[in-house]
């Protein structure tokens, strides 16, 4: 029997179903399941000889091959794997080539596996490129730096031989209490959409088109060496959990999921992967609604790829229906292809034996992990070469990039004129639990660094970048952890007190460590004491951590000037720095080359441009404040709080200023029109300008939003120059889901930038 599958001639679609015809149902369970933690799946000897382990081959032996192979790089303390006992970057190709053979000639019919990695703002592996992570990416509002970047990531998986990464794109941080509000590009649907866009194609290239890659042949997939697939999460709404509790309930109604979700849900539409979300919406567990997974993303908007279960999320179906073939088969049978480290998906053949699954099922699901492994060109170019050479260069251009972006993502919020500092001589001194630590500055989902990179924190760069200063440090107090405090407090006052200026450096971390304890799939459980954001670190009160108030408000009474930096993965209550620093600077996380990102600013080598992307509160008391709720007839304030924001959707300021002038509007037809604005930089010195358009609808039969996001861009000017934005209106842009759950399109709409406003009636 002529064996189809091998034959490059034939479509991807000729190919999948020859070999799903030959293929057993154990191999077919094999090919579903992505059950291992792959750092398990190798031992690195005291020679440095690297050897796979039992864990592994037996696994590739129960399945008669394997369907994916996650973390294999993966170092962090949950995976305890560090530079000793891990896998160096210019290595993992050698180790991949291992792992791919070993499955390959260990499978009956020579099925390759897929081999997927962490990438939430860089890969989670040993001598990574750690990049700012979403929160501070969002901020920086350049589609094209979020395209590059991705495009490097890609390239530095590329060489490593992986063939999916799995990157946050899909959350909004509508409520800053969750701890994951560091991996939302912030809280706008329309923002977070055109990023998740943006990091398909720097991923992906042209690899899935509109037209189905299945009836083409793997020659005429645009593939390039440097593009891998890219698994977008979380699938859907994770961040609208209640109290903000990481994978918590969603209570949501149909308008809300389809004026906010909808647009996400659709900007996963060339990806190659889709992760689903832990949490359920309105009841239905996101890893068992067909609803969200088959009729929603397939069927309606033509999505093509594969959809994985989060970590361990099929085993919470079990509770629901009672036993592990049961959750399977609802798991199937909404569209879940493959598995994470579960044991449900383990059970399959029990349930295709027991008539509870359906085999057909199980095909379907076998059909896409087989037809992706066609389409990354994994049977017909397994094995990656060694590139040293070009893997060099690639970490050289990315940690440009990474600066450019960390430059973009950083957002002065208040600026007396004290910034940027001059060059005359004088002492600095930088203080703060932040000020001196580079692991607090790169969020979750970081390996360990090396120790030539751990150098570059915020006071060496400070130290660095103004070199005619003197630049002195103290910790004055830790995160959270409050011992020693009065010790740590003196310290800060003795140091400030030799100062002319001090450099602030607050805020909070995500940073893990080797003593903390895990959850089965990777979050955290035994909180470290100074690690206050991340997976499964929730908040209640988003107040400053331990003694960081009481810092501050002791080293204003010295009466010098202070300049607030703030690391940090979610918005803090600030009001009393805001009152009194002279400057504060939003950084986030701002990745490995945040701290020269920071020195830069402050310094006016780079002028600052980041613009929020949420709406930062006042305090958690008064949450939610996100900007697009419906603009109902209620009052705004509380008795004893404002209920508006201390800082809007969009604000930033810069060393520069801007003029916004000559709005107009140009008429396309029914449903289309364009806007154009005329932007002027009327300052002193070149920078750049965010220029964001939001529509207002004043029509329709259902209460509307106060105004969306619909357009923006950023454009760099000099002195005096002027530049024209155009932004096309399409009619999706215009639409609303109106009283009778349908899509309907506004006819009287409100245009505005910056504080020009036109209405515009569409006939």
């Amino acid at each position: 029997m002529t064996e189809n599958y091998k034959n490059p001639e034939l479509t991807i679609h000729e190919r999948t179903i020859d070999l799903l015809k030959r293929m057993t149902l154990q191999e077919k369970v094999g090919q579903v399941n992505q059950h291992l933690y792959g750092w398990k799946s190798f031992e690195k000897k005291n020679t440095g000889a690297v050897e796979l382990t039992n864990y592994f081959k037996d696994h590739v032996a129960w399945g008669s091959g394997l369907g994916a192979l996650y973390g294999l790089f993966r170092a962090d303390p949950w995976s305890k794997i560090t530079e000793t006992t891990g896998i160096l970057a210019e290595d993992s190709w050698k180790i991949s080539n291992e792992i791919q053979h070993y499955v390959i000639t260990h499978s009956r019919l020579g099925i390759p596996v897929l081999l997927s990695e962490e990438c939430p703002h860089g890969h989670q592996g040993l001598q990574s490129t750690s990049y700012p992570t979403n929160i501070g990416r969002g901020n920086s509002f350049n589609r094209e730096l979020i395209k590059e970047t991705a495009a490097l990531m890609a390239e530095e998986l590329a060489y490593k031989g992986v063939h999916l990464a799995l990157v946050s794109t899909l959350d909004l941080a509508r409520d800053p209490r969750w701890g994951r509000t560091e991996e939302c590009f912030g809280e706008d649907p329309y923002l977070a959409a055109e990023f998740s866009k943006s990091v398909i194609s720097g991923f992906q290239g042209n690899l899935i088109t509109d037209a189905s890659f299945t009836k083409k042949t793997v020659g005429q997939i645009e593939k390039q060496t440097n593009n891998i697939g890219v698994v977008l999460k979380h699938l859907i709404a994770q961040g609208d959990a209640l109290g903000g509790h990481n994978s918590g309930a969603v209570m949501i109604g149909q308008r809300e999921f389809m004026d906010v979700y909808y647009p996400l849900v659709k900007s996963t539409k060339h990806a190659v992967g889709v992760m689903a979300a832990y949490n359920d919406i309105d009841g239905i567990a996101c890893h068992a609604n067909p609803a969200l997974l088959t009729d929603l993303l397939r069927k309606e908007i033509g999505y093509q790829g594969i959809v994985m279960a989060d970590g361990t999320a099929l085993d919470r179906l079990v509770d629901i229906y009672g036993s592990k073939e049961k959750a399977a088969y609802q798991g199937l049978k909404a569209g879940v292809d493959l598995s994470l480290w579960d044991q449900t998906y383990l059970t399959i053949e029990n349930g295709v034996n027991q008539n509870i699954i359906n085999e057909t099922l199980l095909d379907q699901a076998v059909y896409r992990v087989l037809s992706t492994k066609f389409l990354l060109g994994l049977f017909d170019h397994p094995y990656v070469n060694e590139n040293k050479g070009a893997y060099l260069q690639t970490i050289k251009m990315a940690q440009e990039k990474n600066l450019a972006l960390s430059e973009e993502s950083l957002t002065l919020v208040k600026n007396n004129d004290l910034l940027p500092l001059d060059n005359k001589k004088e002492t600095l001194a930088v203080i703060g639990p932040n000020g001196n630590n580079l692991y607090n500055l790169l969020g979750d989902y970081t390996a360990p660094q090396t120790d030539e990179m751990k150098t570059h924190t915020v006071f060496n760069e400070i130290s660095q970048t103004f070199a005619q200063k003197e630049v002195l440090f103290a910790k004055g107090c830790d995160i959270r952890d409050e011992k020693n405090r009065e010790k740590l407090l003196q310290q800060a006052i003795d140091i400030a007190k030799r100062a002319d200026k001090l450099i602030l450096v607050l805020g909070g971390s995500s940073a893990r460590n080797f003593d903390m304890e895990f959850l089965s799939n990777g979050a955290v459980s035994s909180k470290g004491i100074n690690m206050d954001s991340g997976e499964n670190v929730d908040l209640a009160s988003l107040t400053l951590g331990g003694q960081q108030s009481k810092l501050f408000h002791e080293l204003y009474k010295l009466e010098i000037p202070i300049i607030t930096v703030l690391i940090q993965g979610r918005p803090h209550e600030i009001n009393e720095i805001i009152d009194k620093s002279e400057a504060v600077l939003l950084a986030w996380y701002p990745g490995q080359m945040g701290s020269k990102a920071i020195a830069n600013t402050l310094s006016g080598r780079n002028n600052p441009s980041g613009k929020l992307s949420i709406s930062y509160p006042r305090s958690s008391n008064q949450l939610p404040v996100y900007y697009y709720q419906r603009a109902i007839a209620s009052n705004p304030d509380y008795y004893d709080l404002p209920g508006t924001p201390l800082f809007e959707f969009g604000y930033g300021e810069s060393y520069t200023s801007f003029k916004y002038s000559n709005l107009e509007i140009t008429k396309r037809d029914q449903t289309e029109f364009s806007a154009h604005v005329k932007v002027t930089n009327i300052g002193k010195m070149t920078g750049k300008e965010t220029v964001l358009l939001f529509l207002r609808f004043l029509d329709g039969d259902v209460i509307q939003r106060k105004k969306v996001l619909r357009g923006f861009e950023k454009v760099t000017l000099a002195p005096n120059e002027s530049q024209t934005i155009d932004f096309k209106i399409a009619s999706e842009a215009i639409r609303y889901f109106d009283a009778s759950n349908k899509w309907q399109s506004s006819k009287k709409i409100e245009i505005q930038i910056a504080d020009l406003k036109q209405e515009v009636v569409l006939e």
